[in-house]
Formats: structure tokens, C-alpha cells, sequence
């Protein structure tokens, strides 16, 4: 008895990374030609180039936005990350003005770096239609992209896979 429920598990397990996979392929952002040489500024109004900053160790790109609902599960795994000293970059996509975002932050107790997105522009240039969506830089190129739901353990596991390999 034990045995087969272990398979069934198994084969649960299997079949839930294999459609997972998919999904994340069909769903992936493409990168934009120059958008690591584009200066992008964050809510505190600092600059700052995503091909430098993923130069020396992976950095999370996280799109996410005030009004999504699985943003609400992923946002607090991202942010344990990010105080874990994982470089994160989130654009908050179609969140209002800066100052909602931030208050958005602040009631979440949210301390990622944040890049506002009003009307969704940087989200169109990488090609986002999934929220959350987090792609993983590493040396000025995308390492992994996934879209959806996930978990602390997903993110670190690709993390760990992007610092050797």
C-alpha cells in the first residue's frame, strides 16, 4: 500500500515539473536587444544597469503587481531573498504612481529594490504576459525564466543552478 501511494506521488510529482516546464517555455519573456545597457531607476532614484549588476552573482528580475493575486504568495519568498542578500530587481507592472507602490511596499514591509512601471512599458519590452514572472540574470544574460506561482525552495533551487552552471 505504502509502496503504490509512492508511486502515484512520484508520478504526481513528475508530471506536475513536466507541465510546469512547459508552461514556463511557452509563457517565457524574451529579453530585449539593449535592455541591460538601459539605465533603469529604482524608487529611491537611483541608477543602475542590469548587465553590471548581474556581473558578479545572479540577480532576480521579479515582475510582479499590487493587484496579483499569486504576487501575494511569491512577493514575501522574493523579499526573505532579497534580505538574504540575493540581488532582486522587481518592476511593479500597471501599480499606480510611485507613491501607491511605495506605500504598497511599505504595508507589506517589502525592501526589494523596485523599478515603477505605470503604464507597463518596461513589462511590454521584455515580453511579460504572466504575473509574477521572475527571470534570473547571471553575466548579462537570462539564465531561466518562470512564470506563476512559486515557492522559496523553486527560486533558490534555480539560483543554486545559475551560480554553477
Amino acid at each position: 500500500m505504502l509502496k503504490k501511494w509512492l508511486k502515484n506521488l512520484l508520478s504526481l510529482a513528475l508530471t506536475f515539473l513536466v507541465m510546469s516546464t512547459i508552461l514556463d517555455y511557452w509563457r517565457k519573456p524574451n529579453m530585449p536587444e539593449h535592455a541591460l545597457n538601459v539605465a533603469m531607476q529604482d524608487l529611491d532614484q537611483q541608477h543602475f544597469f542590469l548587465e553590471q549588476i548581474s556581473q558578479d552573482e545572479p540577480v532576480l528580475l521579479y515582475f510582479w503587481g499590487t493587484w496579483c493575486g499569486y504576487c501575494r504568495y511569491t512577493s514575501p519568498a522574493i523579499n526573505d531573498l532579497a534580505q538574504e542578500g540575493v540581488k532582486v530587481v522587481s518592476v511593479a507592472l500597471r501599480s499606480g504612481d510611485e507613491q501607491k507602490v511605495r506605500s504598497y511596499l511599505r504595508e507589506n514591509q517589502y525592501q526589494f529594490t523596485t523599478v515603477n512601471d505605470p503604464n507597463g512599458e518596461i513589462s511590454r519590452q521584455w515580453d511579460i504576459s504572466v504575473t509574477p514572472t521572475i527571470i534570473l540574470l547571471k553575466n548579462g544574460k537570462m539564465q531561466s525564466a518562470t512564470t506563476g506561482l512559486t515557492s522559496y525552495w523553486g527560486i533558490k533551487v534555480r539560483l543554486f543552478l545559475a551560480e554553477f552552471f
